[in-house]
């Protein structure tokens, strides 16, 4: 079971939330200005120590090839690649089909990268209506993404139950159920899948 980051280094990461927020400043056109999509949120595990371990200098080159790497696959399936902040990064796509595909294609990319330190990276998604407004943009869609992203574990992509539902019944996608969870800042307990990535 993922440990929360609370229990393990002693305090609340905060990076997702931030990518939030940045975004809600200034963030670039999305790819519709309103209607429904599916955000995706990646966020790197033990970043803060990594950061600390490598040095400032290392880790920013390491961080920006990695970007590099997840905006190439991002927007080779139809996504847009909004924005980027610490170790998290914030798309969006027009269809379920893709963000999910992108998805395993990032993780995959990830498992197979022969440069060290490996990354552990979470991915969250949630489908729903976005709204855009002169480069700020808004939803319940976005921040049940972000809150997706922060409990899922390094290596997995985890996708809420609006978004599992737009694929249906498709063969080349597995999912497994976990148990529901309490989303931060979110009523009630939420049905979400694990995304199967690995063969």
């Amino acid at each position: 079971m993922p440990t929360p980051n609370i229990e393990l280094v002693g305090k609340e990461q905060l990076a997702i939330q931030k990518l939030v927020d940045a975004a809600r400043e200034d963030g670039p056109e999305l790819i519709q200005t309103e209607g429904l999509a599916s955000v995706l949120f990646t966020d790197v595990e033990g970043s803060t120590t990594l950061a600390e371990a490598l040095g400032d200098q290392h880790w920013s080159m390491l961080i920006e090839n990695h970007f590099q790497v997840l905006a190439a696959i991002i927007e080779k399936y139809h996504g847009q690649f909004v924005k980027s902040l610490g170790d998290g990064t914030l798309s969006v796509f027009p269809s379920a089909k893709e963000a999910l595909t992108a998805a395993i294609k990032i993780q995959g990319a990830i498992a197979s990268a022969s440069v060290e330190p490996s990354f552990g990276v979470r991915i969250g998604i949630h489908t729903g209506d976005v709204v855009q407004s002169r480069g700020d943009f808004f939803g319940t869609v976005v921040n049940k993404a972000s809150r997706i992203t922060t409990v899922g574990a390094a290596g997995e992509i985890l996708v809420s139950d609006a978004t599992r539902a737009m694929v249906g019944g498709r063969t080349d996608f597995s999912f497994s159920e976990i148990e529901p969870r309490l989303l931060k800042g979110l009523r009630g307990h939420h049905v979400l899948y694990r995304l199967e990535w690995q063969d």
